[in-house]
């Protein structure tokens, strides 16, 4: 039921997400960022760059277009965890005080998720030599991505479930045999 839960909040978020826009960032005049850097996808479909910059052309194109996918990914369904650690120390007098700080910041987002209609919509190479390229997914694709992750999600939770049944009944089983056992 969870996972069912956690699905449902995940294809909301992948919805609002394709309804979220934000304003283009003014004033971008980098020769090495690709002229279309703030475009915005028409309704009802995701974009996401990723960059690359290995020397074999194969590498880039593998590379950028994964990055990007990437992306497209984290728009859809993430999981972050994060922990902030900190430590302060004082000691000494009035006068004569020591002290010490520390703190650090940890932070992780994991992704699992089969993406379903994620292709390359345009590639740009930039004079320093990096590769952009910008994948797109529509609506339909990423509610059908989602609406997969679901199905996944209950048939596991299912199977778990039938798994669960079959011990419990093993165990039963055993029990009876043991009281009529001579």
């Amino acid at each position: 039921m969870k996972k069912v839960l956690l699905s449902t909040l995940i294809l909301g978020f992948a919805f609002f997400a394709f309804s979220c826009r934000s304003a283009p960032v003014a004033g971008i005049t980098d020769p090495n960022m690709p002229p279309w850097i703030n475009d915005h996808p028409p309704e009802g479909v995701l974009w996401a760059i990723g960059t690359a910059g290995h020397a074999q052309m194969q590498m880039r194109l593998t590379m950028s277009e994964a990055n990007a996918r990437q992306a497209i990914a984290n728009q859809i369904a993430v999981q972050a965890q994060g922990m902030i650690t900190a430590w302060a120390r004082e000691a000494g007098g009035i006068n004569d005080t020591a002290a010490a700080e520390f703190s650090e910041t940890v932070f992780r987002q994991l992704v699992d998720i089969t993406l379903v209609g994620v292709v390359p919509d345009i590639r740009w190479d930039a004079p320093d030599g990096q590769l952009w390229t910008r994948v797109r997914m529509t609506q339909a694709d990423a509610s059908r991505t989602v609406a997969d992750e679901v199905s996944r999600a209950i048939d596991s939770e299912a199977a778990r479930f039938a798994e669960w049944r079959a011990m419990n009944a093993l165990e039963e089983m055993d029990r009876q045999l043991q009281r009529n056992a001579p």
